[in-house]
């Protein structure tokens, strides 16, 4: 599925503000979706056949992976564009700063859960 098709399968759930695209290191593809914005921004996560994931840990590995690679890219001075998060991309990019930015994404992580538009297991 395409962020397109990720944006239309989670219309179901909310407005659709932001689709970003995560690969484990295995290669498994999901989707980090904000629905709504500022304070009522929701979060949702959806598999790569666009089914939501109410699994915490699942989860919790693909917000925190779009979070190291955005902050990375930053960091990097990487334009903002999309680009698929993945531990081989932030490999070429990733520097020592990055370490420093550990509560940022720990902050993302709690607002996530937080804020979650399903319950999670």
């Amino acid at each position: 599925m395409d962020a397109e098709q990720i944006a239309a399968a989670a219309a179901a759930y909310g407005a659709v503000t932001g689709v970003l695209a995560a690969e484990s290191a295995t290669g498994r593809r999901s989707w980090l979706v904000a629905l709504g914005e500022d304070e009522a921004r929701r979060w949702l996560v959806l598999d790569g056949e666009g089914k939501p994931v109410g699994d915490r840990p699942t989860v919790r590995e693909v917000a925190s992976l779009v979070a190291m690679v955005e902050v990375a890219a930053e960091l990097a001075g990487e334009e903002d564009v999309a680009r698929i998060a993945s531990p081989a991309y932030l490999d070429t990019i990733g520097t020592a700063d990055l370490s420093a930015a550990t509560s940022l994404v720990e902050a993302f992580l709690a607002e996530v859960e937080e804020r979650y538009a399903l319950p999670l297991s």
